[in-house]
């Protein structure tokens, strides 16, 4: 007897491989109740950038993640809609303006080449804990305007935020303690720069300003939090799935190699092939009907990019990674009123990573029995990725 199909995001082989779920999603439940995550599920492209494209009946202020935290639900970027939205959205523009974020790529390069040397120099190791993560936590916290000696500490926070305990499915009792900590360390960081502004991204937020309007001290916690943790994970989680899929397709490699001017369209079809965030939580805001089921008032949906982006109705051979794609208007930053604050440099992060690894050596093995998956219903990344340098 065949065994009905079930989707759960919280699933370990889910967060394994999504992407035989999403197939089938798509094509036999394109709105289907996930009954033990309590949500419904999105897959096919139209849908996603439907619901992503309209805030007043899609709501993000409940939460952007399964079991979001209740202290932030509709008071950071990612948790609110509009005109809240729009203001901290405007005030949080103003400040990357102010704190010249685009035209820090020699300082991103610097760092890339620091951590890079050091791996390269010792024949390989972990990926993402000895080399993704730590470019990613340097840049970022570097960007804000924290202490080099706390990045290590800050890291570590952020994993604890991120990980789903696969038995309960809830965020563990030291996540919650990771959280407490690190919004400690951000209002602490925030006076010392009311007290004495810096030529960092705290200090520019802090004085953003945009028709007399600025940012509240709630606004500036949530603000700097959200730039930390979304931040840090997303571009770690992004170059470790890149090389992982370069790894696997290495005719793409010596197409990347070959001319490192295709990194720019390579990173567009990263982000497509094997989106970071693969979903994010709306509620609706009334009933909805949608491929003959009934959404209610209040009920969860999760809007799935990693699924829309295969979606065989948008992209020609979706399955297929393909690095000289042409350039196509896929999710993997988001989209609507919640499309990416930090899109830009999530990119130059990535391009200035393969860049520097490419421009220097091509040849690398994966030592795949020993790559591990993080838990989490919302990204797509790698706690643990051995690498071993193989030739120059």
């Amino acid at each position: 007897m065949t065994q009905p199909f079930v989707f759960d995001p919280y699933a370990l082989d889910v967060q394994v491989d999504p992407y035989p779920y999403y197939a089938v999603l798509r094509r036999d439940h394109p709105a289907y109740w996930s009954e033990s995550a309590k949500c419904w599920a999105l897959s096919r492209y139209d849908d996603v950038d439907a619901a992503c494209s309209d805030p007043q009946r899609f709501s993000s202020a409940r939460g952007n993640v399964l079991d979001d935290d209740p202290a932030r639900m509709g008071k950071t970027l990612g948790t609110s809609d509009p005109p809240k939205h729009d203001r901290l959205r405007k005030l949080v523009n103003a400040a990357f303006m102010r704190g010249q974020v685009l035209e820090r790529e020699p300082r991103i390069r610097e760092i890339t080449r620091e951590f890079m040397d050091e791996f390269f120099a010792a024949g390989g190791g972990d990926l993402i804990q000895q080399l993704t993560a730590r470019i990613s936590t340097s840049t970022i916290c570097d960007l804000l305007g924290f202490e080099r000696a706390d990045h290590v500490q800050l890291k570590k926070w952020v994993d604890g935020l991120v990980y789903r305990d696969p038995a309960t499915r809830q965020l563990p009792p030291s996540g919650h303690e990771a959280r407490k900590a690190m919004v400690a360390y951000a209002l602490k960081t925030i006076d010392e720069r009311r007290a004495a502004p810096r030529e960092d991204l705290i200090s520019a937020l802090i004085a953003a300003e945009v028709e007399g309007d600025k940012l509240t001290a709630e606004d500036l916690m949530h603000t700097v939090g959200t730039l930390l943790a979304a931040g840090i994970e997303s571009a770690s989680s992004f170059i470790g799935n890149a090389m992982l899929a370069l790894h696997e397709h290495p005719e793409q490699i010596e197409l990347l190699a070959g001319d490192l001017r295709r990194a720019p369209n390579a990173i567009e079809e990263m982000l497509r092939y094997d989106t970071p965030t693969q979903r994010f939580h709306r509620s609706a805001t009334q009933d909805i009907e949608l491929h003959g089921q009934t959404i209610r008032t209040g009920q969860s949906v999760l809007v799935m990019y990693g699924s829309a982006n295969r979606d065989e109705r948008k992209f020609d051979d979706p399955e297929r990674f393909d690095i000289m794609r042409a350039p196509s208007r896929h999710l993997g930053m988001g989209h609507g009123t919640h499309f990416c604050l930090g899109a830009q440099l999530a990119k130059a992060i990535s391009r200035i990573f393969l860049e520097e690894w490419f421009g220097r050596n091509r040849g690398f093995k994966v030592l795949a029995d020993q790559v591990v998956r993080m838990h989490s219903p919302v990204f797509r990344g790698l706690s643990r990725m051995p690498v071993q340098v193989t030739a120059h």
